[in-house]
C-alpha cells in the first residue's frame, strides 16, 4: 500500500500556542524572540519552543511590524532583470541588504514612466521602509529615504550614487587615441536611460579637449528598448 505524504500542519497563531501551553501570549513571545533579561525557567523555555515546533507556529510579520513600526523591508526598482549590468547591480544590492538583515521586493519597469510611479507606490504600500532605484528616472520625492543608483536629478530626500562618466570617457578615448585611432564612431545611448545624457556630455567634452573630432555622420543614436548585444548589430553594419 502506498504511503500518503504527510499533511502539512496549518500554521498556529501566538494565542493558540499560548492556550495550548497554558501560559500567557507575552511569555510565549518573549521566549520565541529570545528577549534578554527575562526570568523564565529553562524548562518552560524548552517546553514553549518544542510546542512551537510541534504546532508549526509561524510568527506574524505584519503584527510585529505594527508593534515595532518597522518592516525591515526595502523596495528595489530596476529596468530589467535579465540584463548583465542590472543583474550585477541587483546582486550587489541584494548581498548588502541580506547582510544587514533586510528583506526586499524587486519590481522591473522597462523604463516605463507610469510603471516607475505605480510600482514605487505599490512597494511603499507593502511596507517598504526605503527605496533603491537602479537606472530609474525618478521625478519627485518620497515619504521614505531613497537611493538612486545612476540618478542625476537633484530631488529632496533622494541620494544619488553617480558613476564617474568623465573618467570613463578619458580612459576610453585615451586608449583609442594611443592606438592611433582618430576617426572614431560614437553610439549615443537611449534617451530613456538615466545615464545617457551625462555619459554623452562627458564623451563630447573629453573628445574636444583631446582634439578628437566628433563627426555627425559617425554618431548613431540608439533607440530600441532592448539590453542584449543585438542592439549593436545594425549599428556595426551601418558603420
Amino acid at each position: 500500500m502506498k504511503k500518503k505524504p504527510p499533511v502539512a500542519l496549518e500554521p498556529s497563531s501566538l494565542k493558540k500556542l499560548a492556550d495550548y501551553l497554558g501560559v500567557s501570549p507575552a511569555t510565549v513571545s518573549v521566549v520565541l524572540r529570545d528577549v534578554p533579561g527575562r526570568s523564565i525557567p529553562q524548562a518552560t523555555r524548552d517546553r514553549i519552543k518544542a510546542a512551537a515546533k510541534k504546532l508549526n507556529y509561524q510568527p506574524s510579520l505584519l503584527a510585529r511590524a505594527l508593534r515595532n513600526r518597522r518592516t525591515s523591508t526595502i523596495g528595489v526598482l530596476v529596468p530589467e532583470l535579465g540584463d548583465g549590468y542590472h543583474t550585477q547591480m541587483m546582486s550587489g544590492v541584494g548581498n548588502q541588504l541580506m547582510n544587514a538583515g533586510y528583506f526586499y521586493f524587486t519590481a522591473h519597469h522597462r523604463h516605463r514612466k507610469n510603471l516607475i510611479e505605480e510600482y514605487s507606490q505599490m512597494l511603499l504600500g507593502r511596507g517598504a521602509e526605503a527605496l533603491i532605484a537602479i537606472d530609474s528616472a525618478l521625478e519627485h520625492s518620497f515619504p521614505v529615504p531613497v537611493v538612486a543608483i545612476a540618478g542625476h536629478r537633484p530631488i529632496e530626500g533622494v541620494t544619488n550614487v553617480l558613476l564617474n562618466h568623465r573618467r570613463a570617457a578619458e580612459l576610453t578615448l585615451t586608449h583609442l587615441y594611443s592606438l592611433g585611432h582618430r576617426n572614431i564612431a560614437f553610439m549615443r545611448g537611449q534617451s530613456f536611460s538615466s545615464d545617457s545624457d551625462e555619459r554623452w556630455r562627458n564623451l563630447v567634452q573629453v573628445a574636444r579637449e583631446m582634439g578628437i573630432s566628433v563627426k555627425s555622420d559617425l554618431i548613431v543614436q540608439l533607440n530600441l528598448d532592448m539590453q542584449s548585444p543585438e542592439l549593436g548589430y545594425p549599428v556595426v553594419g551601418f558603420l
